[in-house]
């Protein structure tokens, strides 16, 4: 039983504790609290994340190096710059537009194979204000 107990709670520990390698260099399928989805590509090289409704879109920018910069580069225009860390549970993703930052945090998150979860997260977003979510979102990897 003890051995169970110490085998679940090893499991458990990189399950919550691995998100900074399952995310560089991968596509996901982001799906809100709000029921609302987006296309998440990260990048393998830097801490740029790649983010649009578009699913075409995020695979192009995850098959070559030119492909991420030039989607985004176009992102960065109409957007602005969009970031990513992955440390511990956490998962960060923030922007900055027109000199103003926002930013949401993924808080315990769990990689399960190709699918991330998170119960809740906080948010600051510019000019509106911060948060805590407590709805659960999910990412699911598509590439």
């Amino acid at each position: 039983m003890l051995v169970v107990l110490v085998a679940a709670g090893g499991w458990l520990a990189y399950a919550t504790h691995s998100v900074a390698s399952a995310v560089p260099g991968h596509v996901y399928k982001y799906t809100g609290a709000n029921g609302k989805q987006a296309y998440m590509t990260f990048s393998a090289t830097s801490d740029a994340v790649v983010i649009s409704s578009s699913k075409q879109t995020a695979l192009s920018a995850d098959q070559s190096t030119s492909g991420f910069n030039k989607a985004y580069q176009e992102q960065t225009e109409d957007q602005g710059t969009w970031t990513y860390k992955g440390q511990g549970s956490h998962l960060t993703v923030a922007v900055v537009r027109d000199g103003k930052s926002s930013q949401w945090q993924y808080d315990w998150v769990t990689v399960l194979g190709s699918k991330l979860y998170s119960p809740h997260f906080t948010y600051q977003i510019a000019d509106a204000g911060s948060g805590i979510s407590k709805k659960a979102t999910n990412f699911e990897r598509i590439d």
